[in-house]
This record gives C-alpha cells, structure tokens and sequence, in this order.
C-alpha cells in the first residue's frame, strides 16, 4: 500500500473569494500562501487561494461558473485547538456567533474525551473546534 504522508489540504468552494479570504485571514488567523487562476477546458476560470493556519490548509475554491455538485459532501472541518474556551472567546470578540452557548464535552470521543463547539464560515461551511482532552 503507498505511504500517506498526511493531509495535504481540503477543498472549500466559495461564492466570493476575497471575502472568504478575509474570513479566514482576519477572524482565524490564517495566512495565504497561494493563489492562482486556473483556465478549465470549457473557457471559464476559477479562482484559487490557498491559506494555511498551523498545519491545516483549506483551497478556497471560486467557480466562474457555478455547478451543481453530485460527488459527495464533506460535513465539517475540524480545527484542533489546545484551549478551547480561550479560543471561543477570541473568536466571539471577533464576531462569531456559535450555534451553542456552550462546547459540548463528551468523555466517550476518544480516551479522556473531547469537546467542541460549531459555527459557520461565509458560505455556511460548517466549522469546529475541537479540544481533545
């Protein structure tokens, strides 16, 4: 079997790529480290920018022409942080508004247990932190 050597990114697709960006950039802290337009066979282009926090890197993914997508669908992207209250509550000061008051702690999600909390990004992407304990 070959050899993974990690996670090398995950899509996003994106209705407005700056304002993603700027999302990302300014209330996550991530940095661009990439980006570029991409000509597609049918004449449009998309729009790509890389940004990467730590070692997570999200593709923020602009379409010139949007298309309905039938191959699947991720539910969540998971951000590891090592003090989540103190992460909530930076990023409350910066506006997130977070779809429960508080992280949801769960001993049974791996072995001393975890806990989460949800918001949501600027095309709804679903986003979590996540503390394992």
């Amino acid at each position: 079997m070959a050899k993974l050597e990690g996670l090398a990114h995950i899509g996003v697709f994106v209705s407005d790529l700056q304002k993603s960006k700027e999302f990302y950039e300014k209330i996550l802290d991530f940095k661009t480290i990439w980006e570029c337009r991409v000509k597609e066979a049918d004449g449009t282009t998309t729009d790509v920018a890389f940004v990467q926090n730590g070692c997570l890197t999200l593709e923020l993914v602009r379409l010139e022409k949007l298309q309905k997508r039938t191959d699947g669908l991720v539910d969540h992207i998971a951000m590891k942080v090592e003090d989540i209250e103190t992460v909530k509550r930076t990023l409350a000061a910066r506006g997130i508004v977070f779809e429960t008051e508080e992280a949801v702690c769960n001993a049974d999600v791996f072995p001393h247990g975890s806990k989460w909390i949800l918001f949501r990004g600027p095309d709804n992407e679903h986003l979590e932190l996540t503390e394992v304990l």
